[in-house]
């Protein structure tokens, strides 16, 4: 409705309000549904990837260049919680076994984990790092210590 001066009343500027409201949220409603196709798309994808032939030489940099700037752990792996079979709740909740929740992606690093790093003395620590729609887990892989290991943190 297009309010003119010939058409100008109190009910006219409610009609109009009302459809400029409707026309946001249909647009909004469009937009939301965009987004949930595109990462829903991009659920798949990170589901699906496997853990490069290169992983080893990419871990020996995070954890140099994490040295370098003087800390002790290094952020290896992040993606949001709801990707999760459990949402992330087994990490919350400190579940011992939190890793048998694991599926797809996640599940093959954290395998790469155990074949390859922690007998190389390294640690993993998952964490969920935001809540309330902005949900990301992440993995650190720690360097050995001399004190027989542990977070110094």
């Amino acid at each position: 409705m297009n309010i003119t001066g010939s058409t100008l009343s109190a009910d006219a500027v409610r009609a109009y309000l009302h459809s400029k409201k409707a026309e946001e949220e249909a647009k909004q409603r469009a937009f939301e549904a965009s987004t949930k196709i595109e990462l829903d798309k991009l659920h798949e994808s990170f589901n699906q990837r496997e853990v490069q032939p290169e992983a080893m030489d990419r871990i020996a940099t995070l954890v140099r260049k994490t040295i370098d700037m003087g800390e002790k752990q290094a952020l290896v792996l992040r993606f949001p919680s709801d990707w999760l079979p459990d949402q992330g709740r087994a990490i919350t909740n400190h579940d011992k076994d939190w890793h048998t929740k694991l599926d797809g992606f996640p599940k093959r690093a954290y395998d790469f984990f155990k074949r390859e790093l922690e007998p190389r003395g390294f640690q993993i620590r998952a964490e969920i790092l935001e809540l309330a729609g902005r949900n990301a887990r992440r993995g650190r892989v720690l360097p050995p210590m001399e004190s027989g290991g542990g977070d110094l943190a």
